[in-house]
């Protein structure tokens, strides 16, 4: 791992000419990704303030018009937000409705369109220091992943999040860093869970030789990069994406399912691709789970970013998850591979292979 250019999250309170933090105040701390946080600054010794988010209704016609959210809008919100985040030298949003499945509704806008604007005044009030606002990749749609601000939304909630990043965007009260996390995967999320019970079926496929890079990430490591992103003396640039930590379409389905998956030729696969894309276009919704599908089965090319560049890039951990396959299912059974194994060279190989990276995950999948 290269040598990092900005010092570790971890090691900021003893920096000599820095202010210390001495609190953090994260809202949506009951919610997935905010216990995973709070879990993770605890963890570094940082004191945590739970704030509770407002529950806000927005409807989609203001949002698609607004520019920017009006300043006279939820003043009485703000307010109460600024009373809760004070004392807080940073302020990491994780509130939202994280439905990726959501139909349009003014409770989704309201919670991941104009929440995050309001959030943003609120700690401008209180004089943080910076605001993290957790969003998704969700926002560019079929683009590759990158860090700029293009956005290609396909679904209610992949637009909601994009059109809260533009109005985020527009506020210049305060540090604010924009973080997309990937694809989120822990043993109780109930998209992990589908997931797994879909790699274990004879469903279970992918395109091709299984090698196309997908961007699948742990529920532990999107937590460490919140965080570092909180704590870390000196700029941090606007828009932030999780990095890439080396999972493949092929080796994601034998992880999860402990079994090989079928191999379709590509034109197959795309063909197939082209049917769901046709079906998706009878709505936004079905246009979602057309986009899952394509995921599947060619994966998404993300383009390495800032905390890659800084050596912040997860580790891929195989045996992580496997944990997630066997959780729930008593012992696994002697019979059944463990990570070690689904990650082994195939027959033919001799050598042994490092599966810690990206470099070495393209090696484990058959060919």
């Amino acid at each position: 791992m290269p040598e990092l250019s900005v010092q570790r999250a971890g090691d900021l309170a003893g920096r000599p000419g820095s202010r210390p933090i001495d609190k953090v105040a994260v809202l949506g701390s009951s919610g997935f990704v905010g216990r995973a946080v709070v879990a993770e600054l605890g963890n570094r010794g940082v004191k945590v303030q739970p704030v509770a988010a407002p529950r806000l209704s927005w409807p989609l016609t203001h949002a698609l018009r607004a520019d920017s959210v009006p300043a006279d809008l939820y003043e009485d919100v703000v307010d109460a937000l600024a009373a809760q985040l004070d004392g807080a030298q940073i302020v990491i949003n994780t509130a939202g409705l994280p439905n990726g499945s959501a139909p349009d509704s003014a409770e989704l806008y309201g919670g991941n369109t104009l929440l995050p604007t309001l959030v943003a005044r609120a700690s401008a009030l209180v004089n943080a220091r910076r605001l993290v606002h957790v969003s998704s990749a969700a926002a560019q749609g079929q683009m590759a992943l990158d860090e700029t601000a293009r956005t290609m939304p396909f679904s209610p909630y992949s637009r909601s999040k994009a059109i809260g990043e533009r109005l985020l965007r527009r506020e210049d009260c305060i540090d604010t860093v924009i973080y997309r996390s990937t694809w989120v995967h822990d043993v109780d999320r109930p998209n992990t869970r589908a997931l797994i019970r879909l790699a274990q079926s004879r469903a279970s496929c992918v395109a091709g030789d299984g090698t196309a890079p997908t961007p699948q990430v742990l529920i532990d490591d999107v937590a460490a990069a919140i965080t570092h992103l909180g704590l870390v003396d000196g700029s941090v640039p606007p828009i932030v994406l999780q990095p890439y930590n080396g999972m493949t379409t092929g080796l994601l389905l034998r992880l999860l399912g402990g079994r090989e998956p079928l191999h379709l030729p590509p034109r197959v696969a795309r063909y197939a691709t082209r049917c769901f894309t046709a079906y998706g276009r009878t709505s936004l919704n079905a246009n979602a789970h057309a986009r899952r599908v394509e995921m599947l089965l060619f994966g998404k090319r993300q383009v390495p970013g800032w905390l890659a560049d800084q050596g912040l890039a997860p580790q891929l951990r195989p045996e992580a998850w496997e944990r997630l396959r066997t959780a729930g299912t008593g012992p696994t059974p002697a019979s059944s591979p463990s990570a070690e194994a689904l990650a082994r060279p195939r027959t033919g190989d001799s050598q042994p292979q490092d599966t810690s990276g990206a470099a070495g995950a393209d090696r484990y999948l058959t060919k």
